[in-house]
């Protein structure tokens, strides 16, 4: 609905933008975070593992979008030299897979851990929370700029975009970006809530709770660049997995937990 804003003489993307603004209220939270939950972390520390996670989760999410419209990209390489403007909004301006920042932020915190900088406690208590934030702020921006648009609706909610962006112009189209982000935004609440009190446990409420949103506000998808991979999306099959994590986590947390009352209870 607004893919550029015009700022000093030139077109800026909204969607840079806002993952820009996502990532600075990110790293307050983290901040603010540390101090109230992990003041024995060191403030710099906490920049410093903020700024690999990001760089990892951006590495990551751009290197899956690439992966996933490879044929596309490599049909279109002469963009570069025709439209390069076009080449730019379709590949670099939009185009993070969520998933694949997911799984590069994750790559960095098992770098973090096997180094034993920092302790697994002290980066969930910190930066968990952080992420649905962030991914909820992108969301909107890709509400801005069109893409991972929803499905075609009669609905009073569709949103019809203008012609030469990425989502088909003149159709009301759900605006699942938005759901998506205000999803997101309630799983920050709840992983902020001080009532983890054992390891683990705001990690298995997010893989449950974001497995089951992103599974869920898939089936109202309607671009392509998603990927199917038989009846269900990419990002389907990876929320089962999450989910299944989640549920599994969450049981050996409950075991855990048992075995250790048990003896106190004889």
């Amino acid at each position: 609905m607004l893919p550029y804003i015009h700022l000093i003489n030139r077109d800026v993307p909204v969607y840079g933008l806002l993952m820009a603004a996502g990532g600075v209220l990110g790293w307050l939270l983290s901040l603010y975070r540390a101090q109230r939950h992990t003041p024995e972390l060191p403030r710099e520390s906490v920049t410093r593992f903020y700024v690999i996670f990001v760089i990892g989760a951006l590495v990551g999410a751009k290197v899956y979008s690439l992966v996933l419209v490879w044929p596309s990209l490599t049909a279109n390489i002469s963009l570069l030299w025709t439209d390069p403007q076009l080449f730019l909004q379709m590949y670099v301006y939009g185009g993070m897979v969520f998933y694949g920042g997911l799984i590069g932020g994750a790559l960095c915190v098992a770098g973090l851990l096997l180094s034993r900088r920092v302790t697994f406690p002290q980066l969930e208590t910190v930066y968990l929370p952080v992420v649905p934030l962030v991914h909820g702020i992108g969301r909107i921006g890709c509400f801005c700029a069109g893409c991972c648009y929803g499905v075609p609706t009669d609905s009073v909610l569709g949103v019809v975009y203008p012609a030469g962006g990425l989502a088909p112009a003149g159709i009301p189209l759900v605006p699942i970006q938005l759901f998506e982000a205000a999803g997101d935004f309630v799983l920050c609440a709840l992983l902020c809530l001080p009532f983890y009190r054992q390891p683990g446990r705001r990690l298995a409420v997010y893989l449950l709770g974001y497995g089951c949103l992103r599974f869920a506000t898939e089936c109202f998808r309607g671009d392509a660049a998603r990927g199917l991979a038989g009846p269900l999306s990419g990002a389907q099959w990876i929320s089962i997995v999450c989910m299944a994590a989640g549920v599994a986590l969450t049981l050996g947390l409950c075991l855990r937990a048992w075995t250790r009352r048990r003896p106190q209870a004889g």
